[in-house]
């Protein structure tokens, strides 16, 4: 989906409230803005300032339990 977002008069944007919760931006946070020169029409992103594989670290931990015995039991369940 693209946004319009409008400058104010001292430069400032408003970012809409679903991107802030998709990139998990909150009061204070700092966005990473990128500039494509060489595209065919001038492009600015928005990124956020760490890494989407960082963020997502972990976010699973613990639901297949230890994951020896996961990958032992899973072993086990296959055809000989």
């Amino acid at each position: 989906m693209i946004y319009t977002l409008t400058v104010s008069s001292q430069g400032q944007i408003v970012i809409p409230v679903d991107v802030r919760k998709l990139m998990g931006l909150g009061r204070g946070a700092k966005v990473k803005l990128r500039m494509d020169k060489t595209a065919n029409v001038p492009t600015a992103i928005l990124e956020p300032p760490f890494s989407w594989v960082d963020r997502a670290r972990g976010i699973a931990k613990g639901v297949y339990g230890k994951g020896e015995e996961y990958i032992k039991k899973e072993r086990n369940t296959w055809d000989r």
